[in-house]
């Protein structure tokens, strides 16, 4: 029988939450963790159990993008026939929603991924099945509009496909870390898979299958627990990318370099003069220049201002004397 707690017993509670800056944690028998236990509470959201960034969503479609691809090369040779394959839809749905979106009758196989937790769902239409099967028995791969379930026989044929598709969705998480997958059963109709609860978070992955005239389609259902050591893997591998500094190399000397030819150049800057001054110039006028043009000479090496200098006489030659360097703000 329940307890009922007195006003003195609300004051002293009331009080220590007050006195307690840390969050209460509390076991699952509802006693309190004592505050010698070094307990760090972390924001969870049960619907929504990991969140991805827009890079690592950008990721996820780029790999999906380039697993559709492969797995259509595949096909084709397995079938002998070509076969088209596209990314319909990539997106996240409570399980019960995903459940609905499936046919019945239909083909669903269960598969697992031996290193990570959680069961991936694998649907195929059952008119693409009857299709490709048809096809691997070396019939046409042509199929009517009915829809049935699958006979013992086209199931235990769809399996080699069902290994393609899982295998090849565990290979192209390569970079991420090796994973390899397998079937652990098959179901015609999904009332009777309960592989999750109703709210579990999946990622949905519809692709469109172009069988014959008829445009088919196949859906992979993965529950966010299975991806989250994924998306952990993609979280800090893209932290150290960002925190990984270029590797600056210092700028070496080669003897190769001495041989370059550098023009060098000191001139003067001249004073205004006028456009009509300028057209009566001729050769042998003397213009006039202020007595500080030989102490601010310019040096231009590659055309380009570096050095301030003093023009003068040296043994029976013009010379220069570099005074100061320009710095970059002289030089515009």
């Amino acid at each position: 029988m329940a307890g009922t707690l007195n006003q003195s017993d609300i004051d002293r509670l009331v009080a220590e939450a007050a006195q307690s800056s840390a969050p209460s944690i509390y076991r699952f028998d509802g006693s309190r963790f004592p505050t010698a236990n070094q307990v760090q509470p972390k924001a969870f959201d049960f619907r929504t159990p990991i969140h991805l960034a827009e890079a690592e969503i950008r990721r996820i479609r780029t790999i999906h993008t380039g697993f559709i691809s492969t797995i259509s090369a595949r096909f084709s040779s397995l079938l002998r026939a070509d076969m088209s394959l596209k990314l319909a839809k990539l997106t996240t749905m409570p399980y019960g929603k995903f459940a609905e979106s499936m046919k019945n009758p239909t083909h669903i196989s269960l598969f697992k991924v031996d290193q990570l937790p959680g069961i991936g769902i694998l649907e195929i239409h059952p008119r693409l099945a009857i299709s490709m099967t048809n096809r691997m028995l070396g019939g046409r791969g042509s199929t009517s509009d009915e829809e049935r379930y699958l006979t013992e026989i086209e199931i235990a044929l769809l399996e080699e496909i069902v290994d393609i598709i899982v295998n090849e969705w565990c290979r192209q998480w390569k970079d991420e870390r090796q994973y390899s997958g397998r079937q652990i059963g098959h179901e015609n109709n999904p009332r009777f898979l309960q592989a999750c609860s109703n709210d579990t978070v999946m990622l949905a992955l519809t692709i469109e299958a172009l069988a014959g005239d008829n445009v088919e389609l196949i859906q992979i259902g993965v529950p966010y627990n299975m991806l989250e050591p994924i998306a952990k893997n993609m979280h800090s591998r893209r932290s150290r990318d960002l925190q990984v500094q270029p590797d600056i190399k210092p700028q070496q000397w080669r003897s190769s370099y001495n041989q370059i030819s550098v023009p060098l150049v000191a001139d003067w800057e001249v004073p205004g003069v006028n456009v009509s001054d300028v057209l009566r110039l001729r050769v042998g006028d003397v213009l006039e220049m202020p007595k500080t043009t030989l102490n601010n000479t310019r040096v231009r090496i590659a055309n380009a201002p570096r050095f301030s200098a003093q023009a003068g006489c040296e043994n029976g030659h013009v010379a220069i004397q570099i005074t100061s360097e320009i710095q970059p703000a002289q030089k515009q």
